[in-house]
């Protein structure tokens, strides 16, 4: 037999002789630009681009090294012409990218790139998936369940099974969506499986108690809340702490009471269970919401008088003193006293302050007409005591009835301590002077009295022996020729500081009328030892001074009596 050398070297003589080369020598005769006597020297086939048929020509495995005659240089099971112009790949090199599969499997068996370590890039080298863990290497999910291979590995999840755990939950969901175990058929524990808890109940899988209201998935499901709402009535209370307090998870009201159970544990304090939390005859819904009362407390103001009374009574059951007067309102339905008025008895004196403060208002009291002077006197002028004695029982007896069923006025001269000096002026350019600088209880509703030796004072054109000033209830009174007629004038002064005018009847302050037509000492006809305040009983002519006073008591100034601070004492 003639070898293949022997009859391309024959072909190649009678292509010579045929004239198809030039006459230098035989190039190409394939095509591939390689003389023929250089392809006969190699053992390429002069007459085939491809000798081996790699899909490379013979030229351009000489540019790359690889043997023209053997279409798989490397022998790893991708030819050379492929590895080239396909994938890129060493044609030299069994194993190009050096993972430990040869290229040729990589392609052909596993679809994998023989240039890249890790082909579909999910952190598992590509023979760590052929060889260990059975997963694709071409595919960075190879079971498509959401979760790269590599994740699923570290999670201790099959990487070539959807659900793992068959739980019916795929694992990419597991731990992607829900932080579920996917190695896990119940990752919380709780007796539920996965894949239920998302499909069929809407609760986390990962959590005991979805709902963070202190009962478990499992128990809510087996009862009547919702294990994905916390407070399945939304009455601001969880099922949980509404099933330890004995309420209804189900019932925003349980009581029906009118308030919400979750309000009465947060807000109120009361008991959700019952509708009358303090017994004290009121429902709690009518304490919160018609009255503002507490309905954990009998007595939510603390003033001795149980709520109900003072809803059905006259006092506020928010305020220990509803009146602000300084006594609870207990003490003063005690002691008969309107909680409703600072002042029962009219003298515009505050009842706790009649009751509390005897040092300021001696011998007070709140259910009969007081009123207090304050006497101020020239230093060694004796005060006339017997004309003010005198003075206090005309009051005593006046027809003035009281709320405590008496009748008459309690009259309080309370003589100072300190004395005016002598040398002082006393007239009307500087009484108010001696006013600002001697009136010890000045804004305290005392009238202020001031007994003086002599003082140039003027009334109604001439001399008067004494003077008043209404608005600031003073009284300046200058001593007269015997301590009956000094206590005449005080009693006329008194009558103006408490409310006597002429603007009230023109007989006062008058000569118009005789004495026994006006018998008061208002009445400049009365006589100078006169005491008396008329009853208006006379005839036409007279007035009832002390219906007057007992109608339109003038009360000074009171803004500086503090009533603060004896609520324990009242």
């Amino acid at each position: 037999m003639v070898s293949f050398r022997a009859a391309a070297a024959l072909l190649v003589v009678l292509s010579l002789s045929a004239g198809v080369v030039g006459a230098t020598s035989a190039v190409g005769l394939d095509g591939d630009h390689i003389p023929a006597f250089t392809e006969l020297d190699d053992g390429t086939d002069p007459l085939a681009t491809d000798t081996d048929g790699d899909g490379l020509d013979d030229r351009r495995e000489k540019t790359y090294g690889t043997d023209p005659t053997d279409p798989d240089t490397d022998g790893d099971g991708l030819e050379d012409g492929p590895e080239i112009k396909e994938y890129d790949s060493d044609p030299h090199e069994p194993d190009t990218d050096g993972d430990g599969l040869e290229d040729g499997p990589e392609v052909h068996e596993h679809g994998s790139d023989p240039t890249v370590v890790d082909t579909d890039e999910d952190g598992l080298d590509d023979p760590a998936e052929v060889n260990d863990h059975g997963t694709d290497p071409a595919a960075a999910d190879t079971d498509e369940d959401g979760l790269n291979d590599s994740a699923e590995i570290d999670a201790g999840a099959d990487p070539t099974v959807a659900d793992t755990d068959e739980d019916g939950l795929d694992d990419g969901p597991e731990v992607n969506e829900y932080g579920s175990d996917p190695t896990a058929v119940d990752t919380d524990g709780d007796g539920l499986e996965d894949g239920p808890e998302v499909h069929e109940y809407g609760t986390d899988p990962a959590a005991v108690d979805t709902d963070g209201d202190g009962l478990d998935d499992p128990e809510e499901l087996d009862g009547p809340t919702d294990p994905t709402v916390a407070d399945t009535d939304d009455d601001g209370l969880p099922d949980g702490a509404e099933l330890d307090r004995g309420t209804d998870p189900l019932e925003s009201d349980t009581d029906g009471d009118g308030v919400d159970d979750g309000p009465e544990v947060t807000e109120y304090g009361s008991d959700p269970t019952a509708v009358d939390t303090d017994g004290d005859g009121l429902t709690d819904d009518e304490e919160v919401n018609d009255y503002g009362t507490n309905p954990t407390r009998v007595d939510s103001d603390f003033d001795g008088l149980d709520d109900p009374e003072e809803v059905d009574g006259p006092t506020d059951p928010l305020k220990s003193d509803t009146d602000g007067d300084g006594l609870s309102d207990s003490r003063e339905l005690e002691i008969g006293t309107d909680p409703r008025d600072p002042g029962t008895d009219g003298d515009g004196i505050p009842d706790g302050a009649e009751v509390n403060q005897p040092e300021l208002f001696p011998d007070a009291d709140p259910l009969r007409t007081d009123i207090y002077v304050e006497v101020d006197t020239v230093e060694g002028m004796a005060v006339p005591d017997d004309a003010l004695d005198r003075i206090e029982e005309q009051y005593a007896d006046a027809p003035v009835d009281n709320p405590d069923g008496s009748t008459g006025i309690s009259l309080h001269f309370v003589v100072s301590n300190t004395s005016l000096p002598d040398s002082d002026q006393f007239d009307e350019s500087n009484w108010y002077d001696l006013r600002r600088d001697h009136f010890d209880n000045d804004g305290k509703g005392y009238h202020h009295l001031l007994l003086v030796d002599d003082a140039g004072l003027t009334g109604n054109g001439g001399p008067a022996a004494g003077l008043a000033d209404g608005e600031r209830a003073f009284m300046i009174v200058t001593q007269q020729r015997s301590e009956r007629t000094t206590g005449s004038v005080v009693m006329h002064e008194l009558g103006h500081s408490v409310g006597l005018w002429p603007a009230d009847h023109d007989g006062i302050d008058s000569e118009r009328y005789g004495a026994e037509a006006y018998p008061s000492v208002m009445n400049y006809n009365s006589a100078e030892d006169s005491y008396d305040y008329s009853t208006g009983d006379a005839g036409p002519n007279d007035f009832d001074d002390w219906g007057h006073i007992e109608e339109h008591l003038y009360v000074p100034n009171t803004g500086l009596i503090d009533v603060t601070g004896y609520e324990a004492a009242g």
